[in-house]
């Protein structure tokens, strides 16, 4: 019979079976030698966790497209950027506060990610907290939103000469005269005010409505991201300063549009699509001019598709732990940094699939239906006919560029002189252009509608 398992620690019990006891011995063994090794790693751990030196962590020691991927920004466009808000962001005397440029720099980051930890290529950066990051876009954000630093980046066109720039790249690119911006609304989610719930509730969920204008080109030329989700847009651009503007510029026979959605009502400043026109309605002036403004309204739509790509903290999934007046000056920052990296060539952030069906569902359910009972100012109504009129008439084709292009290729065609096809082309009657997607137009000067005015000298910074 094999001999007992010593007493010690044992309660034995079943003494017939020795191979037991050997187990429980081994077990014990283990466990102790695990517990011993354990406690060492955990004695070193901190020293392992330890952050690494600053320099070894510098974010401009990332490559220049892990560096854009992370910011969002080039390298000098960011080092531009902490110079800029230097004077109107004092630095801390605490060093617990870090510098103004890692605070810039988390911002940043912030902006672009819609995260509160700041990566660092593909790793996260162990001295970056969240109380950090949370009171340095605090700071960035209030520092972005100075006066100086708005009027810079976001600047409607008070002089004459900057309207005349943008109608003339409008009337080019989209062939629609006077039109000085595209304008439409986004959401942007915030939490549950403690007060004022009513006007930031949009049927879906708590937002900042923010109207967004822009040229041709999706430089944002103006952004008001003060009134509550539940207003209408009509509301929204009643209660700004460039409404004013443009009825002043108007009364004055300074011709300025803007081009609206079918939100919008017609108004002698705005030209909306004409009501009932659909893809299905047969081809007509109103249907010709309908297709022309939309495509014209769709550079502010993707305007505001670049803005959410590029900076996800304005999308439907984020902000919601921030209250309206941060939300606010967040929306105008980013506004900004678009600016920035729209006018410096930054190429564009897609978004990706499910974030694009997210943000086009989150604000289909935000936008309350198009009212039915729009009231069109018959001013506006009587602008809009002129207009339509006016582009109908001028999608006929260039008769001497036909003729340049056919004599071109019969003469490819054959060698031989073909005089009689040239003299029956020069007798054929001029031909409709029938595609509304790219009307070619027969024009000297974008501005024949109104007489030039002199400059008008009151208009909003932004």
């Amino acid at each position: 019979m094999a001999e007992k398992p010593p007493e010690e620690g044992y309660i034995s019990v079943v003494d017939e079976e020795p191979e037991f006891f050997e187990l429980l011995k081994w077990d014990s063994a283990q466990t102790q030698k695990e517990d011993t090794t354990r406690s060492l790693e955990k004695a070193k751990s901190p020293e392992k966790r330890l952050p690494k030196p600053k320099e070894d962590l510098d974010p401009f020691d990332l490559t220049d497209s892990m560096f854009m991927q992370t910011y969002r920004l080039s390298k000098d466009l960011a080092r531009n950027l902490v110079e800029e808000l230097t004077p109107v962001m004092p630095d801390s005397t605490k060093l617990i506060d870090g510098t103004i440029e890692s605070k810039v720099m988390a911002a940043l980051s912030f902006y672009a990610t819609g995260k509160y930890l700041k990566p660092l290529g593909k790793k996260a950066d162990p001295s970056i907290t969240q109380y950090f990051v949370s009171t340095s876009v605090a700071k960035v954000t209030e520092a972005l939103n100075d006066v100086s630093i708005v009027k810079k980046y976001i600047h409607f066109p008070h002089l004459k000469n900057e309207r005349d720039i943008i109608k003339t790249r409008f009337y080019m690119k989209y062939g629609v005269p006077n039109v000085v911006g595209c304008i439409d609304c986004m959401h942007v989610p915030i939490a549950k005010p403690d007060q004022d719930q009513k006007n930031h509730f949009n049927k879906s969920y708590h937002s900042k409505k923010v109207q967004i204008i822009c040229d041709s080109d999706s430089n944002i030329i103006s952004v008001n991201a003060n009134p509550g989700g539940s207003h209408s847009h009509d509301a929204i651009l009643n209660t700004h300063a460039v409404k004013i503007d443009l009825e002043s510029l108007n009364n004055a026979r300074d011709l300025c549009w803007l081009i609206g959605g079918p939100h919008y009502s017609q108004k002698p400043y705005i030209m909306t699509p004409v009501p009932k026109i659909t893809k299905k309605s047969p081809m007509s002036p109103e249907k010709y001019y309908t297709t022309m403004v939309s495509q014209a309204h769709d550079v502010v739509l993707n305007t505001i598709k670049q803005l959410k790509s590029r900076w996800k903290c304005l999308q439907a999934t984020c902000n919601k732990q921030f209250d309206p007046s941060t939300v606010a000056q967040m929306s105008v920052a980013c506004c900004i940094l678009h600016n920035i990296c729209n006018k410096n060539g930054i190429p564009e952030v897609p978004m990706t699939p499910t974030e694009e069906r997210l943000e086009a569902m989150k604000q289909k359910v935000a936008n309350a239906p198009i009212s039915k009972k729009q009231v069109e100012d018959p001013s506006g109504v009587r602008s809009r006919a002129q207009l339509i009129d006016r582009l109908w008439n001028e999608r006929r084709v260039a008769p001497e560029n036909t003729q340049k292009k056919r004599a071109r290729k019969d003469k490819v065609v054959e060698p031989t002189p073909v005089v009689n096809h040239q003299h029956m082309h020069q007798m054929q009657p001029q031909h409709l252009h029938e595609d509304p997607k790219r009307p070619r137009i027969l024009m000297n000067t974008p501005y024949t509608l109104g007489m030039s005015m002199p400059g008008w000298g009151h208009y909003p910074q932004h």
